[in-house]
């Protein structure tokens, strides 16, 4: 008796699991579920479950690997979803990315690593992450970043965002800076775009470092490398 019930123990955790994995797929992709349906009623939540790109809700991955994607697809609202983690990454054949209303989205982390064709990108809202990481390593084509990034949440060092961004001219920035940055890997940034990185640097730290590399630190007089020297931080 003990023995058969335990086996039933076992099977109904089984059950539960698998429930919850059900009813996470369904809201993900855009249905209505919740714990306390019955599997017969997930089954019909399943089949009345929309399609679409309308209705997606998380761009987890979505279009990881894809190397036919050359735009985003304007049918996306991307204000709806989740997160963006790796969500065009080793999109090799992506070239231009619009205006991405990511102003909710904290998880942006290796949205666009290795999309090696990416020229612009119009817009992308920075300020609720926290982590930048690899966010555009691998853009080796992208020249311009048309808004304001916005790293004052960030909490970890950004170091890796901007590798091999060789192309890169144009990028701006709004906000504070209180991490170690690395931008070395980007060695046609104009002197305005350094200019507004240097001018968003935390005022007042210890050591922090802030990487630009020879060919930048080239461009800017003394009295320009000193907006950053003589906030405490390490200009190299």
């Amino acid at each position: 008796y003990y023995w058969i019930m335990a086996d039933f123990a076992k099977i109904i955790n089984r059950l539960a699991v698998v429930r919850t994995y059900i009813v996470d797929a369904i809201n993900d992709k855009g249905g209505t579920a919740d714990e306390s349906m019955s599997f017969a009623q997930l089954s019909n939540q399943i089949y009345a479950m929309p399609t679409g790109m309308e209705h997606v809700r998380s761009g987890y991955q979505l279009f990881m690997n894809n190397t036919e994607l050359t735009e985003i697809p304007a049918g996306l609202d991307i204000e709806r979803l989740s997160t963006l983690y790796k969500m065009c990454y080793g999109c090799t054949s992506l070239t231009y990315v619009g205006e991405l209303r990511t102003a909710n989205i904290t998880d942006l982390r290796w949205i666009f690593y290795g999309c090696s064709a990416l020229k612009q990108i119009d817009g992308i809202d920075t300020n609720s992450i926290t982590s930048a990481t690899e966010m555009f390593h691998g853009c080796t084509s992208l020249v311009t970043i048309h808004n304001d990034l916005d790293f004052s949440n960030v909490v970890e060092k950004i170091d890796d965002t901007f590798t091999s961004c060789r192309a890169l001219q144009n990028v701006y920035f709004a906000g504070t800076i209180n991490v170690d940055i690395a931008m070395n890997g980007c060695p046609k940034l104009t002197v305005e775009s350094l200019l507004s990185l240097l001018n968003a640097l935390a005022e007042n730290v210890q050591g922090l470092t802030c990487k630009i590399g020879s060919t930048n630190l080239g461009k800017l007089t003394d009295e320009q490398k000193a907006i950053a020297t003589d906030k405490g931080w390490e200009l190299v």
